[in-house]
């Protein structure tokens, strides 16, 4: 009798009724006893065609009932059972997404990456899993693991042709920035020392790369990272002012030539200074257009420092200045063709700060408004900056 009974429980007419009556408490929405019901179902008849839907229907019995982690879990079997590849992609994101509600970090990034592995396409929703696995890395200290999902966002939003979005371009534009971060601090860390052609060459070399950089962070067209790239070229200008100024000085000059060696050094690191005032009023001007965070808040504090007479009032106004559209910017070219700087013949010793080569650019009309590049050619032609 006992045996009769068993083998009539485990028949497929016995299986669908055991799961009707899982499914008619989800209806009722018992999601505790659901999912008993449920995982009893699939326990007993593993091989029951219905044992996928008992999967499907125990993950969103456990999520409505709150238990992210057992839900997280039966989502990565969905996902590994679907035989259609958006169910099984739909799966997996919603796994990880419940790992991360469990603050089970761990879990969802190896989700994540089973996700990216699957799934490149549709180009978004990878990026958004990249860039979380970018911030588990980040927040494990893996400094590499962390760059290296960075640099492969950059890299897809560049490549994703017509599936580029305005979502895959921010993401694309924190990361460069992340990424260029390190690059001003190469160059702001390095100081002019003697033999003077050598660190200026080195120095020089540092300031390209950063500034270009920067530079393509405007391409983006995010507000934010526009605003950030800004502030830092204007810093890599001021840093080579101070740089300059603060260089080693030569041995061996007597009291008159040394100060005709720092007269030079004045003269030609203030167009710099000039440069860093203003890139950080491009960032003011941002203000009129809309953009208040905190790069143009910084650079605003930094307009205080270095223009007190200007800008050291308890406001600083901004509502008079245009809205402007397009901001174009120029990194400065080290090249081999690199000359002196204009200091006096008594000084002979005096450092050599490179002129630019860079063929200028064409003109924007009279009425637009003034951007970096018109500002820096308008500069080399007056001889006043010898970048």
């Amino acid at each position: 009798m006992v045996d009769a009974v068993g083998a009539a429980r485990k028949s497929a007419v016995w299986g669908a009724t055991e799961y009707d009556g899982g499914v008619a408490l989800l209806k009722l929405e018992d999601w505790t006893k659901a999912a008993v019901v449920l995982d009893e179902f699939r326990g007993a008849f593993p091989n029951h065609a219905l044992a996928p839907e008992a999967t499907k229907q125990l993950a969103f019995a456990y999520r409505q009932g709150g238990k992210a982690a057992l839900a997280a879990s039966e989502y990565e079997r969905v996902a590994t059972d679907a035989q259609d590849p958006e169910l099984g992609r739909e799966a997996l994101l919603a796994a990880a997404d419940l790992y991360e509600q469990a603050a089970d970090r761990e879990s969802a990034l190896k989700v994540y990456e089973k996700y990216v592995a699957a799934f490149p396409q549709p180009v978004e929703a990878a990026l958004e899993a990249r860039w979380k696995m970018a911030e588990t890395y980040k927040a494990k200290g893996d400094q590499v693991s962390y760059e290296k999902q960075l640099h492969e966002i950059v890299a897809r939003d560049a490549s994703a042709g017509a599936e580029r979005t305005n979502r895959t371009k921010y993401l694309a534009a924190q990361s460069g920035l992340v990424l260029s971060g390190p690059l001003y601090s190469q160059f702001a860390e390095l100081k002019l020392t003697q033999p003077f052609d050598k660190s200026l060459a080195a120095k020089r070399k540092r300031m390209d790369a950063a500034m270009q950089a920067f530079e393509d962070l405007t391409d983006y067209e995010v507000a934010e990272v526009t605003a950030a790239a800004t502030y830092y070229m204007a810093e890599i200008y001021w840093n080579f002012n101070r740089s300059l100024v603060e260089s080693q000085r030569p041995t061996g000059l007597d009291a008159p030539t040394l100060a005709e060696y720092e007269d030079a050094l004045e003269e030609q690191a203030f167009p710099f200074e000039g440069k860093a005032i203003e890139f950080h009023e491009k960032n003011r001007e941002l203000i009129a257009a809309g953009v208040y965070n905190d790069w143009t808040k910084k650079s605003l504090a930094r307009l205080v420092e270095l223009v007190p007479g200007r800008y050291a009032k308890r406001e600083v106004s901004s509502g008079f200045l245009p809205a402007i559209d397009v901001y174009a910017y120029r990194a400065p070219s080290a090249t081999a063709e690199d000359t002196g700087v204009r200091a006096a013949q008594a000084a002979p010793a005096a450092p050599a700060v490179p002129e630019n080569p860079s063929a200028p650019q064409e003109k924007p009309s009279n009425d637009a408004p003034k951007d970096p590049t018109q500002i820096r050619e308008a500069a080399v032609e007056a001889g006043d900056v010898v970048l």
